[in-house]
């Protein structure tokens, strides 16, 4: 998969459901590309704006959002913990995620954009799911219609779940690829679902 709009730092923005197993396939996929890439590419998780797996994740995209906006610098670990087993707050705890300002956001933005209420009140369903609004613009923007779907300078790219794939797509949408694109990362698809392992193409 090629980007065709190059840039010097490229978008990356990529849309999953926090227990979509494909989801979370692509973020184990990406992860070691954030961390070879680094400030080289500006990244941001963004959420579909419907839950298939209920409740619990609903809650989890709202501290996902959180973690992000206000302690970006712990994202990456929380996910590659949450990834293991799905157990958000032992993961919050063992990064060292300070959980007083994580609670304050998770109250407030939950209050802006009445995520839980809606889902008790049945309002803002798709069908049988219920909302989750935050990035409900971008999700319109780009047509997104499931997780995972990944947007590199604003197109949607369909990209091998594996890092050394995401790593050659993502630094496709370089003007001038750096010399950490020569980096040679696992080329194993990650299972689906939480856990480790890999499965086959």
């Amino acid at each position: 998969a090629t980007v065709n709009t190059k840039n010097d730092k490229p978008n990356v923005e990529l849309f999953v459901m926090s227990h979509c197993p494909y989801g979370t396939q692509i973020e184990k996929g990406i992860l070691p590309v954030l961390e070879t890439l680094g400030d080289k590419i500006d990244f941001e998780l963004k959420f579909v704006d419907y839950a298939m797996h209920d409740e619990p994740e609903l809650t989890e995209q709202i501290s996902q959002y959180c973690i992000q906006k206000n302690q970006p610098d712990k994202l990456q670990a929380y996910l590659k913990c949450f990834l293991v087993a799905g157990d958000g707050a032992g993961c919050v705890a063992s990064t060292g995620i300070n959980k007083s300002q994580l609670d304050t956001c998770y109250s407030d933005t939950d209050k802006e954009y009445k995520i839980m209420d809606n889902f008790r009140n049945n309002v803002g369903f798709k069908g049988s799911f219920p909302g989750f609004g935050i990035y409900a613009e971008d999700n319109l923007k780009y047509g997104v219609a499931g997780s995972p779907t990944l947007i590199i300078n604003g197109e949607e790219i369909s990209s091998g779940r594996d890092s050394a794939s995401l790593l050659t797509t993502i630094c496709s949408a370089f003007n001038n690829a750096p010399e950490e694109c020569q980096t040679e990362l696992p080329s194993a698809q990650p299972a689906p679902g939480f856990g480790s392992g890999t499965v086959a193409a």
